[in-house]
């Protein structure tokens, strides 16, 4: 008998298998992507006096910073992904003089979701490709 799959929580999901760690390391690759392409546009809109928020000048630096490691947690890199966290969580202490609050829910989510890539990692580590899961093994009948 097959068991169903539960939907991964958003906080703290659980890690069963693999095709769990895969996807949130997935997601963290997704968020690292998401702040990147943020970084850009923010840059180019000031570039083009669209907005006029000093700080997104430079936002084109995060922006490759976070290309990196999204490529790098890609690569199954555990220090990839305490870096993503620390970075974030970095950008988020530097930036609140600025928003204030704003954003609280999502920086929450992000965090969150960084820490399950780390545990993620962490799981595919001790569970490499070439060794069975523990529900792969056949049974003895």
């Amino acid at each position: 008998m097959e068991q169903k799959r539960k939907p991964p929580t958003l906080f703290w999901p659980e890690i069963n298998d693999r095709i769990d760690a895969e996807a949130l390391v997935r997601r963290a690759v997704g968020i690292c992507i998401f702040i990147a392409a943020m970084g850009i546009t923010l840059s180019l809109l000031y570039k083009y006096q669209v907005i006029d928020i000093p700080m997104a000048k430079d936002a084109w630096g995060s922006a490759l910073i976070y290309g990196v490691l999204a490529y790098f947690i890609s690569e199954h890199s555990k220090a990839a992904g305490w870096m993503a966290l620390i970075v974030y969580l970095g950008d988020r202490v530097y930036t609140i003089k600025y928003t204030g609050v704003g954003g609280l829910a999502i920086a929450v989510i992000f965090t969150c979701s960084f820490i399950a890539c780390i545990r993620a990692l962490d799981y595919l580590k001790k569970n490499p490709t070439d060794k069975p899961e523990q529900e792969n093994i056949p049974k003895a009948s």
